[in-house]
């Protein structure tokens, strides 16, 4: 290798490329891992979609790494469904813009992967030789991160058992930029159905993420399209007479998570950070988790800049900052995780009390503009 590396980022999700355009922009040599995170899937194979709010579309826009407009679409508004008619409609001023942009998860990869690619100060590795020395580890591997579980760091994870189910439909019916989400719960389990608008603002499909019961999950692996769209529109009460759901399909198992240490030190003069998933996870309900995963790449570069600009005496992988990075990372994310959770576990309450509570504050809500401000804002916008 020619150059001297700055930064080694392990992992090529986007939080990883994100960075390292970031961190490029400020003449530090990155390398790069490539891996297989797609696991096989062809751009059209792939059924992610995204939620981003506006400080995740101006992280990419800084690095000119915004999916181009057929490849995003604007969220208008947004209606949830709670059991019992309860209802929560959160629409924006119209001086604000959209509430989020749905974008197309291959779209967004293949943009930053063509801007990296333009870079003389990133080189791309194989993961497999990409144990190199370097002053600085940013480990941006996903929930199952390698590296973290070979540093020994402790990930406390809070399993839902609960399986999402991911898919893309036509409904039939423009969806005008309309997000929709049910929360009910049934005999054999709480269930979550999201739906989100995407492939431009006149099209008719939506990127469909259903929370259910792991076993329910696992049988629908075997289930035709047309017994998938049958149980959508029931849960729907056949709001789309002839929604086809076109495929392909994936299902995962849903927790939410978070590390204990977030950085740390390996030998005399090597240090690491977490970010992304290999920091955090969390339920996919608000649709806050890339999102989460961006604000880890702004406070990152936040803190590569003030060492740059004011505390140049300091190291790259100095303590205090690094140090700075975490305490501000995990403030933020935590409000975010116990909101998630809480509203996963209030929704999956089964005592009638309970449900009948939720409801009732669910039509509250409604009504009241200063608690749809708290939610507006936890959900990422």
């Amino acid at each position: 290798m020619e150059k001297k590396i700055d930064v080694l980022i392990k992992g090529q999700g986007v939080v990883g490329m994100s960075l390292a355009l970031h961190l490029s922009q400020r003449r530090l040599n990155v390398a790069l891992t490539l891996d297989k995170r797609h696991t096989g899937l062809t751009p059209r194979q792939d059924v992610r979609y995204f939620a981003l709010n506006k400080k995740s579309k101006e992280i990419l826009e800084k690095i000119n790494s915004w999916p181009k407009n057929q490849n995003v679409t604007d969220l208008k508004d947004m209606h949830i469904f709670g059991d019992h008619a309860s209802e929560l409609s959160f629409s924006p001023e119209p001086h604000n813009g959209p509430l989020a942009w749905i974008v197309k998860a291959s779209a967004l990869d293949d943009q930053l992967m063509q801007n990296i690619e333009q870079q003389e100060h990133i080189v791309l590795l194989n993961n497999e030789v990409a144990d190199i020395e370097v002053p600085l580890t940013l480990i941006c591997e996903g929930k199952q991160s390698a590296m973290r579980q070979k540093l020994g760091v402790t990930f406390d994870v809070n399993h839902y058992q609960q399986h999402a189910f991911a898919s893309l439909v036509d409904t039939g019916i423009q969806h005008q930029g309309k997000a929709l989400q049910w929360f009910t719960n049934k005999e054999s389990g709480p269930e979550i159905l999201g739906m989100l608008p995407c492939e431009g603002n006149e099209s008719t499909k939506m990127s469909v993420v259903w929370s259910m019961p792991s076993k329910k999950a696992m049988n629908f692996q075997q289930k035709t399209h047309d017994e998938i769209a049958q149980e959508l529109s029931v849960l729907t009460k056949n709001r789309y007479p002839g929604m086809k759901v076109l495929g392909p399909s994936a299902t995962w198992a849903l927790s939410a998570s978070k590390a204990k240490q977030w950085v740390g030190q390996i030998g005399t003069n090597r240090f690491w950070a977490l970010a992304g998933d290999s920091a955090h996870t969390i339920h996919p309900l608000a649709g806050m988790g890339l999102n989460l995963g961006l604000g880890d790449v702004a406070e990152m570069v936040k803190v590569m800049d003030l060492r740059d600009e004011v505390q140049y005496w300091r190291k790259l992988g100095d303590q205090y900052l690094l140090r700075k990075y975490e305490r501000a990372r995990k403030t933020d994310i935590l409000s975010s995780w116990y909101f998630c959770d809480a509203i996963q576990r209030l929704f999956s309450h089964s005592n009638g009390l309970v449900k009948t509570a939720r409801n009732q504050g669910l039509n509250s809500v409604q009504n009241l503009n200063v608690l749809k401000s708290f939610f507006m804002k936890h959900a990422g916008s």
